[in-house]
């Protein structure tokens, strides 16, 4: 290792480009301290100090449909430096080892090199095939075999303390940190030499056999003389990949021969002729996932110790053993759980516009680097800035943007640009208009508020957490009065009454160290009511935007009076998801002990009581997975809060245009009829 060895790789992982790792710092950012960090490296690399970061876990397509997928697990700027100049290093002493049946990943050889080889051979008579393709290869590689190869090659052991970071992983999913049990990790520059290594005892067994091999990675060929040949060669090469932990994917493996035609490496192959595809044609996929930047107390957390230490539960975050292979959580990586909603509350953050990222930079340090083809909504809070170029790329994607003071009071909304639905605004207005229609609503929408809070209720004292008989007694009384109610003055009567027994009996399960002063609004001066005040505007902002979307008026409502300084039409959609999301939310959070009273402060001289900057991320983060975890299934499709609020707004434009019933979310029904738990 030199600090020439560093410069040299540097300049390699400067032209490839890639993300941030986990530490949020992108290859521009490197490139403005590279000459005090080149050196730095080199000193923790020389001492022994060099500590590798875990992998930022990315989940891309593999064509521009999207129907195949890939995961990648991508290594800091720091640590692809590393690694590069390390493998240029090793790669020279083991191309000595390794055998011309391997083209893949080397040097002055290729794709080009393998077409040539496998037409020479079929030149020569050599015309059966076994078309083979290794099972999982790059996730399946085991780190014990693949250890014992390279502590036995002299120009490994030198490396042997970094190769054994690289090797025995751990990667980042954006929620938690997991430890690699087996494989090599695709997207680290390391990782395509080890892959090579560890098939040579392969190679060397098929290469002294009376077949040819052309192997590419995983991918490979064996060239027989007859079909029986092929035939043993499949056997033989499926003990072989036992020998080493691997088997063959038995979908993509297949004898043939040149007259039947087969593809390797997008090549086709077909009697005498070959077809190059993609010489002409280039399939671009996308980024599909990316785990967000760890935050930065597990980072400072991993750079003191080798070893990851636990994570209080506070943090939300936990560190796993090999709980789930990469492969199980990319699988389970869909619509439902990326993140439409981004958070920004670092004050003096700047959210930048880079290709087809936003970038949030605070103090020179990338802190995030996301694609933004899955958000919906920016959340700002307080004094974050952002670039022009940043607005008017999101809101011509169709992202809006919303404001608020730094304790989370909304300030206003930046809404894209979009054809508004005139007729249903007609509808909406003639139904506001039509008293007994838009009482109808409002009823509907209280009569389903109470009877979720009542549901929310039997669910606490059906898991023997209390009771709460009278004050459900006195709820349905509520209800029974809303039939009659002739005027949203007495709706709001009733509703009022309902509220004030349900939240004595609510906070009954408050098993926490915070105390319940009753409900207090503007301002919050409690822990209890600032969490819930919060939350209530985050429910209200986010059902303001989809109403906004779907062409409706979100001042206008049937429920709530107007007023031009709120969505009363939100406030209205909310109202059966108050107790269900919002009040389970901060019950569960705060007896589970993920909010202590060291996370507040008061903010003014009115008392009002706020989440502290750290905690406020913890929150967020607490909240989006609470609104995007599967609360059952319908028609096999996951369904989550998010889900069901979108859902409830395309109800009232069905039933606003008379084509369907407006019947508001009910949580009791919804559990029964999707098996819901929790």
């Amino acid at each position: 290792m030199s600090l020439e060895n560093l410069r040299a790789a540097w300049e390699h992982v400067q032209f490839n480009d890639g993300c941030a790792g986990v530490d949020g710092v992108s290859v521009e950012l490197f490139g403005r301290q590279a000459e005090a960090g080149l050196p730095e490296i080199l000193k923790q690399c020389v001492e022994g100090s060099y500590l590798a970061l875990p992998l930022r876990m990315l989940v891309a397509s593999k064509d521009a449909a999207g129907s195949k997928k890939r995961t990648l697990l991508v290594p800091t700027v720091r640590d692809r430096i590393v690694q590069t100049a390390v493998a240029g290093r090793l790669s020279r002493s083991f191309e000595e080892e390794f055998f011309e049946a391997s083209f893949g990943y080397r040097p002055e050889r290729g794709v080009d090199r393998a077409i040539a080889r496998i037409i020479q051979l079929r030149d020569r008579g050599w015309t059966w095939i076994l078309d083979a393709d290794i099972s999982a290869y790059f996730d399946s590689v085991s780190h014990h075999l693949l250890r014992r190869q390279l502590e036995e090659d002299g120009a490994a052991r030198d490396f042997m303390g970094m190769l054994k970071q690289w090797i025995e992983a751990s990667y980042w999913d954006g929620r938690e940190v997991h430890r690699l049990k087996k494989g090599v990790p695709q997207g680290a520059p390391i990782s395509p030499l080890l892959a090579n290594v560890f098939l040579t005892p392969v190679d060397q067994e098929l290469e002294e056999s009376e077949n040819h091999l052309i192997r590419y990675a995983d991918d490979f060929l064996l060239l027989c003389r007859s079909e029986e040949a092929a035939k043993q060669a499949r056997s033989r090469v499926g003990e072989l990949l036992g020998a080493r932990g691997l088997e063959l994917n038995e979908g993509k493996t297949r004898i043939t021969n040149f007259e039947r035609g087969f593809g390797f490496l997008g090549v086709s192959f077909r009697g005498q002729e070959v077809f190059v595809p993609w010489k002409f044609r280039h399939n671009h996929g996308r980024v599909i996932f990316m785990a967000r930047p760890m935050p930065e107390r597990l980072l400072r957390d991993y750079r003191k110790e080798s070893k990851p230490p636990a994570v209080d539960t506070r943090s939300a975050l936990r560190v796993q053993s090999g709980a789930a292979t990469v492969r199980e959580i990319a699988h389970n990586i869909s619509g439902a759980n990326e993140m439409p909603f981004l958070y920004l509350t670092e004050q003096g953050a700047i959210l930048r516009k880079s290709g087809d990222r936003f970038l949030v930079e605070a103090d020179q340090t990338i802190r995030l680097d996301v694609p933004y083809h899955h958000l919906e909504n920016i959340l700002i809070f307080g004094n974050v800035q952002v670039t022009t170029q940043a607005v008017a790329e999101a809101l011509d994607k169709g992202i809006g943007f919303s404001f608020f003071t730094r304790n989370g009071r909304l300030r206003g909304s930046l809404i894209p640009a979009g054809g508004r639905n005139v007729n249903l605004r007609v509808s909406q207005y003639g139904t506001y208009l039509d008293e007994r229609k838009s009482l109808g609503i409002a009823r509907a929408l209280i009569k389903a508020k109470i009877e979720n809070c009542e549901a929310v209720l039997r669910r606490y004292e059906e898991r023997g957490k209390g009771e709460a008989a009278a004050e459900r007694a006195i709820m349905s009384k509520a209800v029974e009065g809303l039939e009659g109610a002739a005027s949203r003055a007495e709706i709001d009567g009733q509703e009022g009454a309902a509220a004030r027994a349900y939240f004595t009996a609510l906070m009954r399960f408050n098993v926490s160290g915070f105390t319940w002063p009753g409900r207090v609004k503007h301002p919050a001066t409690d822990p209890l009511n600032a969490l819930l005040s919060l939350s209530y505007t985050l429910l209200m902002n986010e059902l303001a935007s989809l109403i906004e979307a779907a062409g409706l008026d979100p001042a206008l409502g049937m429920l709530h009076e107007l007023d031009p300084a709120r969505p009363s039409l939100a406030l209205d959609l909310m109202e059966p998801f108050r107790g269900p999301v919002a009040d389970r939310f901060v019950l569960t959070s705060v007896n589970r002990t993920v909010f202590q009273a060291d996370d507040f402060v008061e903010r003014d001289e009115h008392g009002s009581m706020v989440l502290k900057p750290g905690a406020m991320r913890t929150f967020f983060e607490s909240y989006e997975h609470w609104l995007q975890e599967p609360v059952g299934t319908e028609g096999g499709k996951a369904m989550s809060f998010r889900v069901l609020l979108r859902r409830e707004v395309e109800k009232l434009c069905r039933a606003l245009e008379g084509t369907g019933e407006f019947g508001p979310y009910r949580f009791g029904e919804t559990v029964a009829a999707q098996g819901v738990g929790g």
